[in-house]
């Protein structure tokens, strides 16, 4: 699944960058948290909370993405219509009801 990204870094990458470059000390966030950096400190923690974010929010869609396609195999190798309406369990429970009555 994963694709070639040179010269076109996509936006998980580019997150995940931003995200190790702003905790590229002891695991803690660079800059210092003395007073005089307190509003540096607080952009780049926001920073990188939108950068995991997004690259999260990246992966996310990937795996659902990956779900969707084998489930579709799934379907198409058990010989179900894709479009057919899921039949909720509660619906069965009503009509076999109905039919062994």
């Amino acid at each position: 699944m994963a694709k070639e990204t040179t010269g076109n870094a996509s936006v998980a990458t580019i997150a995940g960058g931003m995200a190790l470059r702003a905790m590229s000390k002891n695991g803690k966030f660079a800059n210092g948290n003395d007073a005089a950096s307190a509003d540096v400190t607080t952009a780049v923690k926001g920073t990188v909370i939108s950068a995991v974010t997004k690259a999260l929010d990246t992966l996310n869609i990937a795996i659902r993405k990956t779900i969707d396609t084998g489930l579709k195999t799934v379907k198409k190798t058990m010989g179900i219509n894709l479009h057919d309406i899921p039949i909720n369990p509660e619906q069965n429970t009503l009509k076999l009801l109905l039919i062994t009555s």
